[in-house]
């Protein structure tokens, strides 16, 4: 729980309440400091005084609330002197808070008030871990992945029909591992770039979705490994339609490829999760991806 107070005995009383209650504490003592605490620490809420210096309670939630790398799930209780005026409380509330307290406090009251917000924070969390969709994108989550490619692989094997896993990383998006990049704070971005420009490149059996790591991941039923490269052909001329009609535009929408592909799926019938891990391995073997955009699993050395 992050807690932003300038005065010391206020901030130190609440502490102590809140740590007797189980919480673990981070202090802040100014707006400015508010702010860099919660987007580094993400916590799992935030107890704001409106009379800080700098950017008081109020106008830190309302950055908070308008930023897209902060989660909108987390409570935020704004705290301010008695009386309160009535439009700084309707300012509060607009500004996103979950609740409006003056001092002295009832820390028995926002405890419990505190316990509420939290276990509707994580029953909306537990229902997004089971979402099928995932909203910023409009593709499939890894769970959406796994269930479509539990049915898709099953047709395919029972059929002898051709498939193709392919994993995709968008340019901009950094790589899990990467040295100059050591952080993914960019995925999603990176992600709704390319799709914008991508879309109509698919097939309608065609089936894209995130993977566990923020990649993109492409299931492609009867597809065999000439039909990879028509695909990834025709999302090259998409993206290049699509910069030479907004030349302006950005990020960029390029990508590089990892896929693997057999004319019968039958003969070699594997479990999803071995696609796209042979997929995505082929990926991260792609060593200049100015030249080489695309590298086939099977074209790997054998280990």
């Amino acid at each position: 729980m992050l807690v932003a107070t300038e005065g010391e005995w206020a901030g130190r009383s609440l502490e102590s309440v809140l740590v007797a209650n189980g919480y673990a504490v981070l202090r802040a003592a100014d707006g400015e400091d508010a702010l860099a605490l919660a987007r580094r620490y993400q916590p799992d809420g935030l107890i704001l005084d409106d009379h800080m210096s700098g950017y008081g309670g109020i106008e830190v939630c309302r950055i908070l609330r308008d930023d897209p790398g902060f989660d909108p799930a987390t409570p935020i209780v704004i705290t301010a002197p008695s009386p309160a005026q009535h439009s700084v409380r309707t300012a509060a509330y607009d500004a996103g808070a979950w609740e409006f307290c003056t001092h002295p406090l009832e820390a028995d009251t926002l405890v419990l008030k505190l316990g509420t917000f939290l276990r509707a924070k994580r029953a909306l969390a537990d229902a997004r871990s089971q979402s099928l969709i995932d909203v910023p994108t409009g593709v499939l989550t890894p769970l959406g992945m796994e269930r479509i490619a539990e049915q898709l692989v099953a047709r395919a094997s029972r059929n002898h029909e051709p498939f193709a896993c392919i994993v995709l990383m968008p340019s901009g998006q950094r790589q899990v591992g990467d040295a100059a990049s050591p952080e993914i704070d960019n995925i999603t971005e990176a992600v709704a770039a390319f799709l914008q420009v991508s879309r109509d490149a698919f097939r309608r059996s065609d089936i894209v979705g995130r993977m566990s790591d923020g990649r993109l991941a492409l299931l492609a039923p009867d597809t065999d490994s000439a039909g990879v490269d028509g695909m990834l052909a025709r999302l090259r001329s998409a993206i290049a339609d699509a910069a030479h009609s907004r030349p302006d535009s950005s990020p960029s929408a390029d990508f590089k490829a990892g896929y693997w592909a057999v004319p019968d799926f039958g003969s070699t019938p594997l479990e999803p999760a071995e696609l796209m891990r042979r997929a995505a391995r082929a990926l991260d073997h792609i060593s200049n991806p100015g030249k080489e955009f695309s590298m086939n699993f099977d074209q790997l050395p054998v280990s």
